[in-house]
């Protein structure tokens, strides 16, 4: 396993903010993920140990599934005209954004965040990170999480003393929840090599795998069922689309991270290359990208939905109707007709 995936410069002047600070927050990308919660959780944890107050703040509400998680209640959830957030934010000495390569991806948390003048430390995986919301950037595209990357810094930092149980097991959430279960983006083989380090401390991989994936509401499975039915395929372009309403979606009782992992069924389909699952909520439409092979989504979503991520799983946004956004959608990728015939 490589000793360290970062300039040792940056090690170096990250480890002496961590000597002088006192508070420190930590933020991540709107609608939290396992990988964004677990990354959360487990860098918190370490930064308690040494002796640094520290609290967690997210965009908006994450996924009930992940609720079991130790530490998880302490999470405040930060919201336009609450005093709370902002002052804990406000006294930090650092401020950690996690899961994330650019402020924007926090909304209104991250206007805030840029009016503040503590170091900001971005700890991430995906593409083409905005260095310049950032004061020192521990960034590892070919991480298979953010997750990942956090492991390989407490490494660096001979921080793996104070590793145990409980940030040992949001480090493996993390990891197991982006890589969708271990079937995607773990190329790398150390990816298993932590995994084996992990599970010396005591996890319960079966537990933790049943409390995330096995805790789904009838609701949930209901609206599966639903969006699956009013899926498109297209057949020319090895592509499968859904789109759902915030009406359709509300009248199965939407809770946060229902829809999670709705993009990756489209992709059990034979010879299907593309997938793409918009969901409309009350400011937007959210954009979720899967792909197979070389076929980069993270170009496609920056190109045509103001998104990205990484080559097979990215992100977009787009302000329209739906129907508009599907329209847009169908005119965009008859220009990739070859290049998806050739995955």
């Amino acid at each position: 396993m490589p000793v360290s995936y970062f300039a040792p410069e940056n090690v170096e002047k990250f480890r002496a903010l961590l000597q002088t600070a006192k508070r420190a927050a930590v933020v991540t990308h709107h609608n939290p993920d396992g990988d964004a919660i677990g990354t959360s959780l487990a860098l918190a944890q370490a930064l308690k140990r040494l002796e640094i107050d520290t609290t967690i703040i997210v965009p908006n509400p994450f996924p009930e599934f992940l609720h079991w998680m130790e530490g998880v209640k302490d999470i405040l959830i930060y919201k336009h005209g609450h005093a709370l957030p902002k002052q804990l934010l406000s006294e930090a000495d650092l401020l950690f954004c996690v899961d994330l390569n650019a402020l924007s991806r926090m909304d209104a948390l991250g206007k805030f965040i840029d009016t503040l003048s503590a170091p900001r430390v971005m700890i991430d995986h995906h593409l083409q990170p905005e260095l310049k919301d950032f004061t020192i950037a521990f960034s590892d595209p070919g991480a298979c999480s953010s997750a990942e990357t956090l492991y390989h810094l407490i490494k660096d930092l001979d921080l793996l003393p104070h590793l145990d149980r409980t940030i040992a097991e949001s480090i493996y959430t993390g990891i197991m929840t982006d890589t969708n279960g271990f079937r995607h983006n773990c190329s790398r083989p150390e990816v298993f090599y932590i995994i084996a380090e992990l599970l010396q401390y005591g996890i319960d991989k079966d537990k933790i795998y049943s409390a995330v994936y096995n805790s789904y509401s009838d609701n949930r499975m209901r609206l599966l069922g639903y969006a699956l039915n009013k899926m498109v395929v297209l057949p020319e372009y090895r592509t499968a689309y859904i789109a759902l309403t915030k009406e359709e979606i509300a009248s199965f009782h939407f809770q946060p991270g229902d829809t999670e992992g709705f993009v990756n069924y489209p992709l059990q389909i034979k010879d299907i290359v593309f997938s793409v699952f918009m969901s409309e909520n009350q400011e937007n439409i959210r954009i979720s990208f899967r792909s197979r092979g070389r076929f980069s989504v993270n170009e496609f979503a920056r190109r045509h939905f103001d998104g990205g991520g990484h080559l097979n799983a990215a992100g977009g946004i787009s302000r329209l109707t739906v129907e508009e956004a599907v329209a847009n959608f169908l005119q965009s990728i008859k220009q990739y007709k070859d290049e998806l015939a050739a995955v």
